[in-house]
């Protein structure tokens, strides 16, 4: 190989086709330009004779293009004679800088490759690994959008070995998984790992292509009743687009099967009897796994905790084997049936007790059928019933906290009411306040009793909340010693953030004086930050 340095015009010179690079960055080309337009050409491009006079790129089609857009007219090059090594140099300058994306890689060791050899003698040309190499290569079998993302770096290139071998059973469903990850960088990040849970996620979210859905084949092995597919009410028509073209075969079987009668909108058994046939009919078990296996149509994955995540990918195979777990059902019912028939007693065959007990087992099985649809129903016209605020309304809800909270609320409650009181020898008062178990179950019947006799919805509400701002907001101080112990206030309401807001509202200047004074001695608390948590 003989190489010169020349000043080259740049109309006699064209990028080449052999350069391994596809994608020039539009911010790193402006800082090409720009350092162009400021200090030239630095490093000489490399360049062959092409034969006409003109020259081809070997390396440098960034500072060409860079030279051009700076209207520059001639560049520094150095002039070699084309030979087997050019690729190899465009390929190794490129690769050792770091410049390449992945598939930009992969296309250029592929052309060395079938230049040179195999993989071993590719790594030796430009000092990699025969390993790295290996896996680049492998991205080329990778189908169009997912080498898309992979080339832009929207898809972590760990990532790929697995998009590969789901590339290899389905191309559609590696696309949809590639997309999926391209927007999702936590998932991306588990997906080498356990990428059957995000490919679950991926069969259950919908996707739509030209307004049309779009439906992978991959069919999930294990489901209850059939393979993961977007939320649908039509799950027979989700489970028919998996198949494509042999839908119509499995769609006529199915639906050849006898109607199941129905009692009412909510008939409990009859939803039991559909349930049961999608899963006979739909729902591939372990068997099913092992002979998609044999035939070689089994996609196979790890997910979480060791769980194997399976799929089949071909949609002939699916269809066969659909409609012979079909046949397989109408079989099994008709066994069913007759079995019952032949079980089933005549009064003429049994005593009267042994009539008796089958009727009454019949009486309770339609009892319990008949309850379970009422419960439907019931259900229903739950979903549709928009309660309204009414004085029934609160004085239920009002209840409900009373009887829980209501006997310390209560007992807290009468330190904000006037008590009788004594004045002993030395002028001194005692306010003598209701003491013992009676007193404060006392206390407590009459806070409900209050509560009964309101008539308005405010009225409810300001017996219950009166309790539980005094129950918060009152000072046990007033109290005498012995009967501190039980001014309490429980744990759950301790913490509510939603009382201390009514608390504040309602708290007069004389405690919030209080509690300020209180919580000024105490350093380790702020201010204003201890009144809002007293309050």
């Amino acid at each position: 190989m003989t190489t010169s340095l020349s000043m080259i015009p740049l109309a006699k010179i064209r990028p080449s086709d052999g350069n391994p690079r596809t994608v020039f960055d539009d911010e790193r080309m402006a800082e090409l330009i720009d350092s162009v337009k400021r200090h030239g050409i630095i490093t000489p491009l490399t360049l062959s004779h092409d034969g006409d006079g003109r020259y081809a790129i070997i390396a440098g089609e960034r500072r060409y293009r860079a030279a051009k857009a700076a209207k520059l007219r001639e560049v520094p090059a150095q002039i070699r004679e084309a030979d087997g090594a050019t690729l190899t140099l465009a390929v190794a300058e490129n690769v050792i800088r770091a410049d390449l994306s992945p598939m930009e890689e992969a296309r250029a060791y592929r052309r060395l490759a079938d230049e040179h050899g195999d993989a071993a003698k590719v790594a030796k040309l430009v000092g990699k690994s025969e390993r790295l190499i290996s896996d680049r290569l492998d991205l080329l079998r990778l189908p169009d959008e997912t080498a898309q993302l992979i080339a832009a770096r929207r898809v972590p290139l760990a990532c790929a070995p697995v998009l590969i071998r789901i590339a290899e059973r389905e191309p559609l469903l590696a696309d949809l998984a590639a997309l999926w990850l391209s927007e999702r960088p936590h998932d991306a990040a588990a997906f080498p790992t356990a990428p059957g849970e995000v490919l679950d996620d991926v069969l259950r979210a919908e996707r739509v292509d030209d307004g049309q859905p779009v439906h992978p084949v991959a069919y999930s092995v294990g489901g209850f009743r059939g393979p993961l597919t977007p939320p649908t009410e039509d799950r027979l028509a989700a489970v028919l687009a998996k198949l494509r073209d042999h839908a119509q075969t499995v769609e006529d079987t199915y639906r050849a099967l006898p109607a199941i009668p129905q009692a009412s909108e909510h008939d409990w058994q009859a939803r039991q009897t559909e349930e049961r046939r999608e899963r006979d009919c739909f729902a591939l078990t372990d068997d099913d796994a092992d002979a998609a296996r044999a035939f070689g149509c089994l996609l196979e994955l790890p997910g979480h905790s060791g769980r194997e995540h399976r799929y089949v990918t071909d949609p002939a195979w699916l269809a066969d084997r659909l409609v012979q777990k079909i046949a397989a059902h109408t079989a099994a019912e008709a066994e069913r049936k007759e079995q019952r028939d032949s079980r089933s007693p005549s009064a003429s065959q049994d005593d009267g007790a042994k009539e008796e007990r089958r009727r009454e087992r019949e009486r309770q099985h339609d009892a319990c059928v008949s309850a379970r649809s009422r419960n439907l129903d019931l259900g229903a016209a739950l979903a549709r019933w928009q309660p309204k605020l009414d004085t029934d309304a609160i004085k239920l809800l009002g209840q409900i906290v009373l009887e829980h909270h209501g006997r310390a609320a209560a007992w807290a409650h009468r330190l904000c009411v006037d008590q009788p009181a004594t004045t002993n020898k030395q002028g001194r008062e005692t306010v003598r306040y209701p003491r013992g178990a009676d007193a404060e179950r006392e206390h407590h019947a009459q806070a409900l009793a209050a509560l009964r006799r309101t008539r308005t919805p405010e009225d409810a509400l300001a017996v219950v909340l009166r309790l539980l701002v005094a129950q918060r907001l009152a000072d046990t101080d007033g109290l005498p010693n012995a009967d501190r112990q039980g001014i309490y206030e429980p744990e759950l309401l301790a913490t509510s953030e939603l009382l201390g807001k009514l608390a504040r509202r309602v708290a007069p200047a004389s405690v919030r004086r209080h509690l300020a004074v209180q919580h000024t001695n105490d350093p380790r608390e702020d201010t204003e930050e201890a009144l809002d948590q007293a309050a």
